[in-house]
């Protein structure tokens, strides 16, 4: 059975509105329409809207394409606003205010975790790094280490830990290790 999307797509095609003239990058898309793909939503984008994204042929496409797009993530249609769509941009604007460093916020490890999980339910900072005892599902041993994060996300199936590392000491924590439930 195919997806909502996948008949969105089918029925373009079959219209003629997704072409072989269309861009096949999306470098090679204008502005706004690269921007919005590559700065707003890589994150949340699957890999299917984007081929059929860039596979689009005109402007108009591309923004009925972006208003489907967030139309289908909303949760609740009738009301005025997209609480979704909000809150993406929200949390790209906080990672920006955060997380920016050399390179934008919503690029970093950090931002895009926020971005796509939300704000942590605990975070254990040390800015400074130094010497630091790991918690005993990490064996309980003391460490010498750079500045450092754990995030600490809360799940039915047990709680998430993510590690974030300032080995370079500039600012930009990257994530150490993959999430881990405990």
């Amino acid at each position: 059975m195919l997806s909502g999307f996948a008949i969105w797509i089918a029925a373009l095609a079959a219209a003629g509105l997704v072409g072989p003239l269309a861009a096949q990058t999306a470098e090679e898309l204008p502005g706004p329409f690269e921007r919005w793909l590559d700065e707003d939503v890589p994150y949340i984008i699957t890999s299917e809207e984007r081929e059929a994204f860039v596979r689009l042929t005109t402007d108009a496409q591309r923004e009925d394409f972006i208003e489907s797009f967030w139309m289908r993530r909303d949760q609740t249609p009738d009301s005025t606003a997209n609480e979704y769509k909000e809150e993406h941009y929200r949390r790209i604007a906080w990672a920006n205010d955060r997380f920016s460093v050399r390179i934008p916020g919503w690029k970093t490890d950090r931002g895009r975790t926020y971005i796509t999980r939300g704000p942590p339910d605990e975070i254990e900072s040390h800015p400074s790094g130094g010497q630091y005892r790991r918690p005993s599902r990490e064996g309980g041993v003391l460490t010498a280490s750079h500045p450092f994060e754990v995030w600490r996300y809360r799940g039915a199936d047990g709680d998430t830990f993510l590690e974030f590392e300032d080995p370079a000491m500039t600012g930009e924590y990257r994530l150490m290790r993959p999430p881990s439930p405990q």
